[in-house]
């Protein structure tokens, strides 16, 4: 089992490597996921409006009209025993990163940790050759193999002055975040980015709100 937990880890980081986060852009509300980098290949999966996944920076950038994407199995990237994404193509037109957004500057949406020390509380923890791989049977997202030196005790969320419940196994994977990122509107969704890290093992965290809650929790690392 831990040995299982760190090669899922290495596989993650290796596979996202040059991935960085976007959403799509299509009228249609959605875009087609293909198996190989062309428009005949085998439709495997559909991504829909304001659903952040993963993207190859790298040939993302040559004249390849197709890009490679990384999408997680679930929407809360809470998969801890499996490679938790699917691997496919869509066309270059349909990308939108999140960085081309206008960042969102109004008072009707509003997101804040709150941030404790770390404190183990009789959890179980996951070692491998002296490295923490796992607390509680969860990934240590933010540090390289130490204990985190800070975890979350909550999250206070706001969308049109409507709190959203945010229940701890949405948070209590992740470590040594800061209230510091950006916000997007994207529609009717806001969308909350930033890195996180303890100097060496950073991460990525995308939150997706609408004022019907919580959409999807985007967790991942790459170096």
């Amino acid at each position: 089992m831990k040995n299982l937990i760190i090669l899922i880890a290495l596989l993650l980081t290796t596979v996202i490597a040059t991935a960085q986060v976007a959403i799509i852009q299509d009228k249609d509300g959605y875009t087609n996921v293909r198996e190989k980098p062309n428009g005949q290949s085998q439709v495997i999966h559909k991504l829909y409006s304001n659903e952040a996944f993963w993207y190859d920076y790298e040939e993302g950038h040559d004249t390849n009209e197709w890009i490679p994407v990384f999408i997680p199995k679930n929407l809360f990237s809470l998969n801890s025993t499996e490679v938790s994404y699917i691997e496919g193509f869509i066309h270059k037109s349909r990308l939108q990163t999140l960085d081309k957004l206008q960042p969102y500057k109004g008072t009707d949406f509003k997101f804040e940790y709150l941030i404790e020390p770390f404190a183990l509380n009789n959890r179980v923890v996951d070692k491998y050759n002296g490295a923490v791989a796992a607390i509680a049977g969860r990934p240590v997202w933010g540090t390289d193999g130490n204990f985190p030196i800070t975890q979350i005790n909550g999250v206070n969320a706001i969308v049109e002055g409507k709190k959203v419940e945010i229940n701890p196994p949405l948070y209590n994977d992740i470590y040594e975040c800061t209230n510091t990122f950006k916000v997007y509107k994207n529609g009717d969704c806001y969308i909350v980015y930033q890195w996180n890290s303890d100097g060496a093992g950073a991460y990525q965290v995308v939150w997706v709100f609408t004022k019907d809650g919580l959409k999807q929790r985007l967790v991942g690392s790459m170096i």
